[in-house]
């Protein structure tokens, strides 16, 4: 299996590459939230207590395949979701 993906102009991106903007997607996510509302929260439920986590509404794993590698480091792809919430939407592969 090859360790480059592409986006949706064929750009080709190596894997720790794809990490590596993700988690700087992610961190952007938070401190928008935080910057706009004064805290971190459960975008789905409100939950602003406990572990959040940042959640893809188009899995990097859908995003590889489709060869839209780009969506994976989209800040507007990613929700921040309490475990419980990121969860429920693993177990049932929704795309809320």
């Amino acid at each position: 299996m090859s360790n480059k993906y592409y986006t949706s102009d064929g750009m080709g991106v190596s894997k720790p590459a794809i990490d590596q903007r993700i988690r700087r997607a992610k961190e952007t996510k938070l401190e928008q939230q935080r910057t706009d509302e004064g805290f971190n929260f459960c975008e789905q439920c409100g939950l602003a207590t406990g572990r959040l986590d940042c959640a893809h509404t188009i899995s990097v794993d859908e995003c590889q395949k489709t060869r839209r590698v780009e969506l994976a480091w989209d800040v507007e792809n990613i929700k921040v979701k309490c475990r419980n919430c990121h969860q429920i939407q693993d177990k049932l592969n929704l795309n809320p």
